[in-house]
């Protein structure tokens, strides 16, 4: 592994870096109880965030984990911050653990829903009598904490998912001589800045990695960048290949699409007769910071002009558990029902006259608020408006509609997938619409016209197809980590 040199700024701008993390830390503990306050799991596991230390579980931790181990066994220490990442991992995993049975995972998440996620996708290595797969979450960036994390972990490779960059959690990489690889690397306009204007601890970070796989050439070039604002002429330089990215591996689970038809089934049955005809499904999903408001006025508003009928359903998919109830009232705050998937699509309120039964379309709004279901959620609608686009806060993933075959809009607002955005445009896959309104009157016209419908799932499915492989790439990439470092 290259060591390289800092300059005393850069070890200056650290030391400050960690001084202001230090008078911090009463903000992070206010942080965590005000969210835990909506979402109870960010009260659990607290030693792991502040020190590092062992998790407190149930069950008695596998020696591997800072105990006695086995010299020829590996352990890979993946860091996935929260859903996406983590199920982008999961083809990665699956192969890491089946090549061979002295494999073993280290999984790290930064969100309770990211770790909700890998205990569902990983339940069969996590229930195993001598797990080969442990979650924990990662701590705070912290000197003290993540030395004594990397002391216990000891990997034999620590791999970071897209953007995670922590100025002391790499530093006490580099002097524990442990090598940290970042794939599936990506690098928005506003992250590429924000690397810039903080040089003095961005260009130690990336340098110190052993490589770095990244998703496109144009995130490639920015980590080049970030290298070559060195104040030195000789620097370490990871190595950097461009390898795609791996969320366009993530498998469709097959139960999930049966779900998905089974509740369009059921939807459609119950509103034949008062529609008149087929029902057609509109999802706005991964929605964020109340975008539903500005969605739910312009729908009403399209109820009031006639333009959308009995046939036309709205789903909402908040991108955050904590914010589920907050939807809700959204709703219930315009004079819409709400149906929410926890209550097995069912409307418990005042005005319902049999709570097991849907309600008319009329004057309902389903709310999906439930986790690990958005294969599901997908599959039942028709079009999708990708959330966290419509405002500025950089778009959510597009790839799994478009691994359904759905055809996908988004607002002007996907800076953190610009690559993904700009290449759906191109080939006719996706459509990029100005506000909620504009995406009604263009899913309007598309859905009024069947040939251009079937053509933009093709073009959805053919997108999501064209681009697999990052994943098998990604292995022989840390592959050759590994065989280097030995």
């Amino acid at each position: 592994m290259t060591q390289i040199q800092e300059s005393f700024v850069e070890r200056l701008a650290r030391w400050a870096y960690g001084v202001f993390g230090v008078a911090m830390l009463p903000v992070l503990v206010l942080h965590l109880f005000w969210r835990g306050l909506r979402q109870r799991d960010y009260w659990r596991h607290w030693s792991e965030r502040f020190s590092g230390g062992p998790p407190v579980s149930e069950h008695q931790l596998p020696g591997w984990l800072g105990g006695a181990r086995d010299p020829d066994q590996a352990v890979l220490w993946i860091h996935a911050v929260s859903v996406g990442e983590t199920r982008a991992a999961a083809p990665l995993i699956d192969r890491w653990l089946a090549q061979s049975d002295r494999h073993v995972v280290l999984l790290t998440h930064t969100t309770p829903t990211g770790r909700a996620t890998g205990a569902d996708l990983f339940a069969r290595w996590l229930t195993q009598p001598a797990p080969r797969l442990v979650q924990r979450y990662l701590p705070y960036d912290f000197s003290w904490a993540n030395h004594r994390f990397l002391t216990s972990v000891r990997p034999t490779l620590g791999v970071l998912m897209e953007t995670e960059l922590w100025p002391n959690l790499l530093a006490q990489a580099r002097a524990l001589r442990l090598p940290v690889a970042l794939i599936n690397a990506r690098l928005s306009p506003r992250s590429r800045e924000r690397l810039r204007r903080f040089r003095w601890l961005s260009r130690p970070a990336v340098a110190g990695l052993v490589g770095i796989a990244a998703q496109t050439s144009r995130d490639a070039q920015g980590f080049e960048a970030v290298l070559m604002l060195s104040p030195k002429d000789s620097y370490a330089r990871p190595r950097i290949e461009i390898l795609g990215n791996m969320k366009f591996d993530v498998d469709i689970p097959e139960s999930m699409r049966a779900l998905g038809q089974q509740w369009r089934t059921l939807f459609i049955s119950q509103h034949a007769q008062s529609a008149g005809d087929s029902s057609r499904i509109w999802a706005a999903v991964s929605t964020r910071e109340d975008e539903e408001s500005a969605l739910l006025d312009a729908w009403l508003a399209a109820r009031r002009e006639g333009r959308l009928t009995l046939r036309d359903h709205l789903l909402i998919v908040p991108r955050h558990p904590q914010r589920f109830e907050r939807v809700a009232q959204l709703i219930r705050e315009r004079g819409l029902m709400v149906c929410c998937r926890s209550q097995d699509w069912s409307a418990p309120d005042m005005t319902q006259p049999a709570p097991t039964q849907l309600m008319a379309a009329r004057d309902t709004v389903w709310l999906g608020d439930s986790l690990g279901e958005m294969f599901a959620y997908l599959q039942m609608a028709d079009i999708v408006l990708i959330g966290g686009s419509v405002k500025p806060l950089g778009g959510q993933n597009p790839l799994e509609a478009c691994a359904l075959g759905r055809p996908v809009f988004f607002g002007p607002h996907m800076f953190n997938f610009y690559e993904i955005a700009r290449e759906l445009k191109s080939c006719g896959a996706g459509v990029e619409v100005i506000d909620a309104a504009d995406w009604i009157t263009r899913g309007l016209q598309l859905l009024k016209d069947d040939a251009q419908m079937s053509k933009r799932a093709a073009q959805a499915l053919a997108f999501s197809q064209l681009h697999r492989g990052a994943t098998a790439r990604t292995e022989v990439f840390l592959n050759a980590i590994l065989q280097a470092a030995r």
